[in-house]
């Protein structure tokens, strides 16, 4: 996967760059293949003067009024200097500097990247006392840890200010790194978050993918960072271009809750599942979930239903239309949801509250390495809920009809099938009788 088909980046961003494991190799190669045509590369601290040779045009700038914007060309390094202590290393621009470049960029639409700290070229790193230099203005700041850390015992071998990150997870030199440590210490407010300007996207590579033990331990932290982060990408060089592993990105939950329950014989929304309504239980495995934004879809019994969900962190919009069709439920939440920077929608059923948040992780797991259009759960060969519908698929999912729902693309995005190897989670609950079953089995399915 390459990092162009995210769509996270544009011509209009001003970056920083913070972190280590990598972090300048990865600046040059994002640089490379989204900006080729022109960007600047600078660092409000000290960058290692080989660096030069990476750019198209390396620029040593003493006053900005002889820098000509027109004339630069491709991947272009700025800097003031060579460093007075150590004739290795060149100074970025101060604030000042960076104040103005930042202006011209802005009116040139020239991406601006700024490295605003160093780690002595290990693998993790935990800042200084006046890092890291990140600019008040930038919009994005991407946060780099190397993943060759992990199981490697605390030592300056591998680690920049091993002493400092002792302390801030209170452990000793020499204890074994782990995938927790690794996330205690890129969600500190003054480690992986440390003056991150507050409305700046944040963005965490989990680089150096290739070196990676563990995978179900690095899933479960690219999980974990996605609620302090607004990207998680799994990544590696390989031949100094880089490769996108996985994705954790923005995704949206719209719980379809419109239905009459006709053959159930009373709301469906209010039954009771583990001394919870349905519609209550649905919401709060939702909320446990990492999602960026939950739409929850009514229609019949809105009157009933609404005051007893208005408690809850969601959006809720009563469908007028639900007597036509799980259809125009669908079309209601995607055209609400995918107006935001939305790039996948999970579907839940609130006859289906048996549906672990295990299950729904999975799918979230799934969708960040495969990024499959749809992806489906199933049962004997039938379909089933949880449903995962790309941003690919959202036009053609305002054009269903009738009851079936976003099914009805099956044919036109072959869907990725996920195998339940239990019938009770394949169920839609559907009847007194359903509802005696899945209670029976409580404890099976938790």
């Amino acid at each position: 996967m390459k990092i162009s088909s995210l769509n996270i980046f544009s011509n209009k961003d001003q970056i920083a760059w913070v972190g280590a494991g990598g972090k300048t190799s990865l600046i040059f190669s994002i640089a490379r293949e989204l900006f080729s045509q022109k960007c600047v590369i600078t660092t409000s601290t000290k960058m290692a003067l080989e660096e030069i040779t990476k750019s198209d045009q390396a620029i040593k700038v003493s006053s900005f009024k002889e820098l000509y914007f027109e004339s630069l060309s491709g991947v272009c390094l700025l800097y003031k200097d060579l460093a007075d202590d150590d004739k290795s290393k060149i100074t970025g621009l101060d604030a000042q500097h960076l104040e103005t470049l930042s202006q011209s960029m802005k009116i040139n639409e020239i991406p601006l990247l700024i490295e605003a700290d160093g780690s002595k070229r290990k693998s993790l790193k935990f800042p200084g006392i006046h890092e890291p230099n990140i600019p008040e203005f930038v919009n994005k700041v991407c946060v780099v840890a190397g993943l060759s850390v992990i199981g490697k015992p605390l030592s300056d071998q591998d680690f920049h200010r091993p002493n400092e990150i002792a302390q801030a997870l209170g452990i000793s030199l020499g204890d074994i790194f782990t995938a927790d440590h690794l996330f205690k210490i890129l969600t500190n407010p003054e480690g992986g978050l440390k003056n991150i300007p507050q409305n700046a996207e944040k963005i965490v590579f989990l680089h150096q993918a290739d070196q990676m033990v563990n995978s179900n331990d690095i899933n479960i932290l690219a999980y974990n960072l996605k609620k302090y982060f607004d990207h998680v990408i799994l990544s590696h060089l390989e031949n100094g271009c880089l490769e996108i592993v996985a994705h954790w990105g923005n995704i949206g939950c719209v719980i379809l809750a419109a239905g009459s329950s006709s053959r159930f014989g009373s709301p469906k929304q209010l039954a009771i599942y583990n001394n919870e309504t349905f519609i209550e239980t649905v919401i709060q495995k939702a909320l446990n979930i990492n999602f960026s934004e939950i739409l929850v879809v009514l229609g019949a019994f809105y009157k009933e239903i609404y005051p007893l969900i208005n408690k809850f962190n969601v959006r809720i919009i009563n469908n007028h239309d639900w007597e036509k069709g799980q259809a125009t439920s669908v079309k209601t939440g995607v055209t609400a949801i995918s107006k935001n920077k939305i790039e996948a929608i999970l579907f839940l059923l609130v006859d289906q509250p048996q549906i672990s948040t295990k299950i729904i992780k999975n799918v979230l797991n799934i969708f960040a390495y495969q990024k499959s259009n749809i992806i489906v759960h199933s049962f004997n060969e039938q379909n089933s809920h949880p449903i995962l519908f790309s941003h690919k698929t959202f036009s053609d999912l305002l054009k269903i009809e009738g009851d079936q729902g976003g099914r009805q693309l099956f044919k036109m995005y072959s869907p990725m099938k996920i195998k339940l190897e239990d019938s009770i989670l394949a169920m839609d609950i559907d009847s007194m009788n359903d509802l005696k079953k899945i209670n029976n089995t409580l404890k099976r399915i938790s």
